[in-house]
This record gives C-alpha cells, sequence and structure tokens, in this order.
C-alpha cells in the first residue's frame, strides 16, 4: 500500500520538487501517447521550469509582486515520506508526489473567478486519492472552471467526478498545439 500524502502549501523550496512532478507529468501525458512532440516538451527543459516555479511560488509566497509575464496563484503540493511539520520537503526526506495551483483565472471570458490551472500527479500515485486530496485542497466545493485535454478520458471523468461537466468551449493551447475542452462547476 502507497503511504498517505500530505497535503500542503507550497513553498519557494519546493520549486524543484514540483518542477520534476511537472516534467515527467508532461513526458507522460503529452509525449509518450504522441501528443506533443518530444523535442516540444523537452524544450522547456528542468532547469527553466525551476525557475518559473521558484518565480511563481515567490509571488504566491508575498515575498514581491508579480513581474510581467507572471500572475499570483495559490499552490498546494502533496509530500509522501519524511517528517511534515509545514516545513519544505527537502529538509524531512519527503517527495513532492503531486501538486495543484489556482488563480482568479488567465481568460477573459472566465465563467467563474476561480481556475484550476493545473493539477499533475506522478503516475505512479494514479488511484491512490492524491489527485483528490490536491483538488480538496485546492478548490474545496467552490464553484471554479478548468481546461483539460480533449483527448483524457481519465481527466474527464476524474472531474465529472468532482461536479465539473464541459460547458462548450474549447481550444487549441498555442503552446502546446493540443485540444483542450473547458470544465465548470
Amino acid at each position: 500500500m502507497t503511504e498517505p500524502a500530505v497535503i500542503r502549501p507550497a513553498v519557494i523550496a519546493d520549486a524543484p520538487g514540483i518542477a520534476r512532478v511537472h516534467w515527467d507529468s508532461h513526458q507522460s501525458t503529452y509525449v509518450e501517447p504522441g501528443r506533443v512532440p518530444r523535442d516540444k516538451v523537452e524544450g522547456w527543459t528542468y532547469a527553466d521550469r525551476i525557475r518559473a516555479w521558484t518565480t511563481n511560488l515567490a509571488i504566491a509566497n508575498d515575498v514581491y509582486p508579480a513581474p510581467e509575464g507572471f500572475h499570483r496563484m495559490e499552490i498546494q503540493v502533496a509530500v509522501v515520506g519524511g517528517e511534515h511539520d509545514g516545513e519544505h520537503d527537502g529538509e524531512h526526506g519527503g517527495e513532492i508526489v503531486g501538486w495543484a495551483n489556482t488563480s482568479t483565472g488567465r481568460d477573459a471570458d472566465r465563467p467563474r473567478e476561480l481556475e484550476l490551472e493545473g493539477l499533475y500527479v506522478l503516475d505512479e500515485f494514479h488511484g491512490g486519492g492524491v489527485g483528490q486530496a490536491l483538488l480538496d485542497a485546492a478548490i474545496g466545493d467552490r464553484p471554479a472552471y478548468l481546461w483539460v485535454l480533449a483527448d483524457n478520458p481519465r481527466a474527464h471523468a476524474f472531474y465529472r467526478r468532482n461536479g465539473f461537466e464541459p460547458d462548450g468551449v474549447s481550444k487549441v493551447d498555442e503552446w502546446w498545439h493540443v485540444h483542450e475542452v473547458r470544465f465548470v462547476r
């Protein structure tokens, strides 16, 4: 049985762990199924992702205001192993196995005042409740919206179980060149 994850707000020192989950999830969600070419995903390097998440976490933790190209979000992490006293996982031997981030929304035509921008869990922790715990911590039962790959039935089923439904709006993500649909509750 997999050890239960502890969900907590992310701190700046979590940036490498979040970036690793982001990298690994993009490999399994985009590259391996052939949705996005490997060179496109890997062009946003692990080091680039650490820098981006360090900036996002500094903004989220009120270290400084958002510079151009960034916005304030709330970020939760799922950690397994080690001691969990609210400090970052690096000091206590824990491992970040998932994360979720929310904001007031990136879209001008947003249907809700809360967007679940991302929720990623390492493949080996799928089906163990980590994603549900992250969703509960990130948005609870509040009205929200999110974008999900149009051809990701597992994610669609997860969000539907949590009261989200497609609202008929779709788009092509300009960076990844993937078709996404919007879910709202």
